[in-house]
């Protein structure tokens, strides 16, 4: 051949991803580029063409350190034959490491003593180091490639693959907007010693947190001194601007509250008002192991076990679905569940967190931790973002009773007010596999019989 080549030795298939991205841009650049990626076929005596390729086809070889590949036999091997070439040519070797933090005491002894290039910190900045090497060495090079030589760098698309397409996507999210707070947080006074107030039945039906020596809530001052008359002794206090206190912080008793600080308090707040709102739907509650309460949709909710929820999917159809049903299989009931977490920096939303929970025949979350766990693993193993997906918005479909938004009550004639639709981000690019899933997915039927699974599948409603 009349320009020799660039020979790149790395782990297979450990590195390859970055060969592949070391090759096509050194070939860009201009120079030829020899590789094992598709360079050897089925049958090839691959040592012998390799040693082959190094000896008489190589101008430089470019190895590839990493934590892999210094303990490769094939790899040492390329290097050792480098070596020898080495003297000869010298500066033949150009080490570059892709690792950060790698232990250059590790090297080899064949190139333990030369220039390491270095890759870890920014592939683009070893390849600028790169380039300036092969310029100053002179290796000959391309001066206007054709940039369709460096195509078979992309790896072998197999039919069907999901590819990366230039058209813009639609996600959907499973965060839902606070649409409004209530314009002040109110406060009131404890008269008295007495702190570290108990929630109870009574004191609970309207969100507060307890502050220094302060009962403060989103209900007004004078609501919160009725609501806790049986608990604690209280006196109007002063209210603060709901939007400044989550900004800036404010003044609640003798301290500063931090906006870290009261974005916490806020979010309690909305907490309390979620749970009491989802209690008061009627939907039962499960503690997880982590402590977080979710609450799942009973067939009382949906007038019967396995009735399915009407609801708009993210492409504008409207179709059904089941949010809860029975495995005859393992003697179980499943209900779709949801936790939630409030968070304030923009946009102010809630996050809500979607699983499954398993319950009795008396529609009780079952008692053993590790075989709702078993289930759970087993049971939806085959379940994808599109399902869940349609299960959340059945579910907010179902609180929200059809409505655009729905309302958290605070007290006072107060609400959280929060869309009732997932908050929606465009990407700059999309996947080639965009049709859209009515959720008809069979699971595996060494895992669950398909029957079992009927409940659970989508199906578009009668326009």
């Amino acid at each position: 051949m009349s320009t020799k080549a660039l020979f790149i030795s790395h782990a297979a298939p450990e590195d390859n991803a970055f060969t592949r991205w070391l090759g096509a841009r050194l070939e860009l650049a201009g120079y030829r580029v020899w590789h094992d990626l598709d360079q050897l076929k089925g049958g090839d005596p691959f040592w012998d063409k390799i040693e082959a390729a190094i000896r008489g086809e190589a101008i430089r070889m470019i190895a590839v350190v990493s934590k892999v590949s210094i303990h490769k036999s094939g790899v040492k091997n390329e290097w050792a034959v480098g070596a020898t070439l080495e003297r000869a040519q010298p500066g033949f070797i150009i080490p570059v490491c892709i690792d950060e933090g790698f232990d250059f005491s590790t090297l080899p002894i064949e190139i333990h003593r030369k220039n390491v290039l270095g890759f870890g910190a920014g592939w683009h900045k070893g390849l600028k180091a790169l380039l300036d090497t092969l310029a100053e060495a002179g290796i000959p090079r391309i001066a206007a490639p054709d940039p369709s030589v460096a195509l078979h760098w992309l790896p072998e698309t197999k039919a069907g693959a999901i590819l990366r397409t230039d058209k813009e996507e639609i996600l959907d999210s499973n965060w839902l907007r606070i649409s409004s707070l209530p314009p002040t947080l109110d406060s009131a006074r404890i008269l008295g010693t007495e702190r570290k107030i108990k929630v109870n039945d009574e004191n609970r039906a309207t969100p507060w947190f307890e502050h220094e020596n302060l009962i403060v809530g989103f209900a007004k001052a004078a609501d919160l001194v009725s609501m806790m008359r049986n608990t604690v002794m209280l006196k109007a206090a002063n209210a603060v601007d709901t939007e400044a206190f989550l900004e800036s912080g404010s003044t609640l008793g003798t301290q500063t509250v931090r906006p870290s600080e009261a974005r916490k308090r806020v979010a309690n707040l909305v907490r309390q008002a979620w749970e009491l709102t989802m209690e008061a739907k009627g939907l039962g509650s499960y503690e997880q192991s982590g402590g977080r309460r979710v609450f799942f949709v009973t067939p009382e909710l949906t007038k019967g076990r396995g009735e399915r929820v009407a609801f708009i999917d993210v492409d504008g159809k409207q179709r059904r679905k089941a949010l809860n049903g029975r495995s005859e299989k393992r003697k179980a009931n499943w209900c779709y569940a949801v936790g939630m977490v409030p968070a304030f920096d923009k946009p102010w939303r809630i996050e809500l967190r979607s699983t499954i929970v398993f319950t009795d025949d008396d529609g009780k979350p079952l008692d053993s931790v590790a075989r709702a766990h078993r289930l759970r693993m087993s049971f939806c193993r085959s379940w994808w973002n599109d399902r869940w997906r349609g299960f959340l918005r059945a579910f907010l479909a179902l609180v929200a009773e059809g409505q655009p938004e729905f309302r958290l009550p605070v007290g006072s004639g107060r609400f959280v007010v929060v869309a009732a639709e997932p908050i929606q981000f465009t990407a700059p690019v999309g996947l080639s596999d965009l049709a859209p899933s009515i959720d008809l997915d069979p699971v595996d039927e060494h895992e669950e019989d398909e029957a079992d699974f009927d409940d659970l599948d989508e199906e578009e409603a009668p326009q």
